[in-house]
């Protein structure tokens, strides 16, 4: 053949493969999938096109253009799923504040909070809420977690939007349900149309926007208080039925006993929070039976259960002298916002609840949170004794709390469900493939398999023996792109990736 015609030849062969540029090889991995019993060690992978196209024990030719890492000694695992989040939410920041000093830290946050996530091996979330607005500025960030949304059916006046003053609060949050049974109370405000604001009107809307899943809200007061409205029971069974025909699952925030009874009559399919309110039922040590067998009830009705271990945890963090000395704070945390969190305005939160406690000192409140969220450990633990899986959901930032950080706090509700007695298998399915199936992404994501999309870990340790594995994560992996995990810190200074 002449040079020519050769020439020829290799121009042609690179048009008939256009995609041999996108070729990842990983070659010889120990590959930790949690649909497995064991590693798989020694083994090639291919990825072609941000999708797993190949898993083998012989070396993977691929092409001469494919990119290859080396990965000897290395572990490969599915990436992590955080399945409840709330995207755009400042840790520690107030609400609804308009201070411009404030506004510029929520800008940077917003820059930073999708590599938080990444930063943790953090790969999927899935919103609580799915405000549009939040939601399209993560997505916005050059690299970001592929991000799922539910919907969010709230009782007007209910828990969250009650937090709301009244003059804003149908404007943030235009769609709430209207509850007949609370109508002395909590009209229809002026000029809205009752058929707006039906459970059927909506549950369309939400599934409409596309989320995946509807939220509602069956809270009626922390701590003594419990004179917050509800849905009547017939109006869940509307919510039910809706979701059910638009073919979304329904999500309940519920976590003490009495709420949860009312969730689990409502048939609802994943409880947004663990059990750590027993109400008159608490007791210092084990489970009560009326505890277990509620327990079981949500074994028998197969419902997904979230542990949201770190909710608790969390707000204790502030009343810890160490909190904002955690070096970890520097890499998921914008360095000017931690900075502020320091200051006497970055306490509000703290002081707030403070005066709650009636100023009594920072590690007597902290124990009582603490105590709070060992019952919760304790619920999760019998639930997994059950044979039940669980759901990794971390519910970042579940308040304004500067103990909630992205991507840590994942991570953080991991080591808790260990930290119960959960194994360490179990808490890798729980962050894999139970919330890809729970949520129908199982086709897409949750293992290392061929067909599955290149969400990827590249870990120095193995997460089957040492939780701090998750610690440390060499490499992610985002559709085919491989990202340094340095690359994504906070304290890092901005510059390109790949």
């Amino acid at each position: 053949m002449s040079n020519s015609r050769l020439a020829l030849a290799v121009l042609l062969l690179g048009a008939a493969l256009p995609a041999a540029a996108q070729e990842l090889i990983i070659e010889d991995v120990t590959v930790v999938s949690p649909e497995r019993e064991q590693p798989l060690r020694s083994q090639h992978v291919l990825i072609r096109d941000g999708r797993i196209a190949q898993v083998s024990a012989a070396r993977i030719l691929g092409h001469a253009a494919a990119r290859r890492i080396k990965a000897a000694g290395e572990y490969l695992t599915p990436g992590i799923m955080d399945s409840h989040v709330h995207v755009g939410e400042v840790p520690g920041l107030p609400l609804g504040t308009t201070d411009p000093s404030l506004l510029r830290l929520r800008e940077q946050f917003v820059k930073q909070e999708p590599r938080s996530y990444l930063y943790f091996g953090v790969t999927q979330v899935l919103d609580m809420l799915g405000r549009a607005e939040q939601i399209a500025q993560f997505e916005a960030q050059p690299e970001h977690p592929d991000v799922f949304k539910c919907g969010a059916a709230i009782v007007l006046d209910g828990y969250p939007s009650l937090f709301a003053p009244k003059s804003v609060r149908y404007q943030l949050l235009p769609d709430y349900i209207y509850e007949p049974a609370n109508a002395k109370e909590h009209p229809l405000p002026p000029g809205a149309d009752e058929k707006d604001h039906t459970p059927e009107a909506v549950v369309a809307k939400i599934a409409a926007s596309g989320a995946r899943c509807v939220k509602t809200f069956i809270e009626d007061g922390f701590g003594p208080r419990s004179d917050w409205p509800l849905m009547s029971r017939e109006t869940l069974a509307r919510l039910r039925a809706a979701a059910t025909r638009h073919k979304l699952l329904l999500i309940a925030h519920a976590n003490a006993i009495d709420m949860q009874r009312i969730a689990l009559e409502a048939g609802v399919d994943v409880l947004a929070h663990g059990l750590w309110n027993w109400n008159e039922l608490d007791q210092d040590e084990g489970i009560p039976e009326q505890i277990a067998a509620h327990l079981r009830r949500i074994q028998a009705q197969h419902i997904g259960y979230q542990p949201t271990l770190r909710v608790i945890a969390g707000t204790a963090d502030l009343f810890r002298a160490d909190t904002l000395k955690d070096p970890t704070y520097a890499k998921v945390v914008p360095p000017a916002l931690l900075a502020w969190y320091g200051t006497e305005a970055g306490q509000w939160y703290k002081n707030e609840i403070s005066r709650e406690f009636g100023g009594a000192p920072g590690e007597r409140i902290a124990r009582a949170w603490l105590q709070t969220g060992e019952r919760g450990m304790r619920a999760s633990r019998y639930l997994h004794g059950l044979g039940h899986p669980l759901l990794l959901g971390s519910d970042t930032p579940s308040a304004p709390t500067y103990g909630n950080q992205p991507g840590y706090d994942t991570y953080r509700e991991m080591r808790l469900m260990a930290q119960s007695g959960i194994p360490l298998a179990h808490v890798l399915r729980a962050a894999t493939i139970s919330n890809a199936k729970q949520f129908g992404l199982d086709r897409d994501y949750g293992t290392v398999s061929p067909g599955k999309i290149a969400n990827l870990l590249l870990l120095k340790a193995n997460p089957l023996e040492s939780l701090m594995a998750w610690e440390q994560i060499d490499k992610i992996i985002l559709r085919g792109k491989v990202i340094e995990r340095e690359s994504l810190a906070a304290d890092q200074a901005a510059s390109p990736r790949g």
